[in-house]
């Protein structure tokens, strides 16, 4: 389940009114006599690395690799640090039976505005705003006068607005595997499947989208 290689999300289990609630990203570096060993954490918003203390502690979460819609929660606490090939820090490992596990629907697809830039192989670029957005593809309306077909790829550029005024940038690779027509504004949409996400990446996409079906279940609009 937690193995080598696998993407970690951390965040501190306490955190003041005063303080801004922070996230970092790191890889498992190896799992053995109930401790976890990973990289030293990079801090999301400012992608700088961050010294933890001993004895901090924080609320681990990560995809499960053989199937990406199971997400474990697990409570845990730095215990120390070690320097081997690479210098790492310690994570006590609650165990198995204390894996929070998450039951979510494989990519929550849900309706809203979000920047992007699209660099499709071919054409020219362009900005839209999305239509809808999930962690595994999202639509966007094609400006008149492009001829962009299913099976087109290219580069998807995204800046996605969490609600703790954060703004993630996502630079991924996508492919158009549907185009269609609305009727009521005459205009062609165009579905991209996102190819490339870091497990890391799928996380803040799947927290988003979760984010924004609780604001629109709050608005009646699902």
């Amino acid at each position: 389940m937690l193995k080598v290689g696998i993407d970690l999300m951390l965040e501190p289990l306490h955190v003041s009114d005063e303080e801004e609630k922070e996230s970092y990203r790191c890889k498992v570096a190896d799992v053995k006599d109930g401790q976890v060993f990973i990289d030293y954490p990079v801090n999301i918003k400012s992608n700088r690395t961050t010294l933890l203390m001993d004895d901090t502690e924080l609320m681990a979460e990560f995809i499960d690799p053989t199937a990406a819609s199971a997400v474990y929660l697990f409570s845990t606490k730095v215990i120390g640090r070690v320097k081997q090939s690479i210098p790492m820090l310690v994570l006590q490992d609650p165990g198995v039976d204390k894996y929070q596990r998450i039951q979510r629907r494989k990519f929550v697809r849900v309706s809203t505005a979000v920047d992007v830039a699209l660099h499709l192989e071919g054409h020219p670029p362009f900005t839209a705003v999305t239509m809808d957005l999930s962690a595994g593809g999202l639509a966007v309306p094609v400006p008149r006068g492009m001829n962009i077909e299913e099976g087109d790829q290219g580069k998807v550029f995204l800046s996605i607005p969490f609600q703790s005024g954060d703004h993630h940038y996502f630079e991924i690779t996508g492919e158009v595997v549907r185009m269609r027509k609305e009727n009521a504004s005459n205009r062609t949409i165009a579905s991209f499947q996102i190819n490339d996400l870091s497990g890391i990446e799928q996380q803040l996409l799947m927290r988003f989208c979760f984010e924004r079906q609780i604001i629109l279940k709050r608005k009646g609009l699902v």
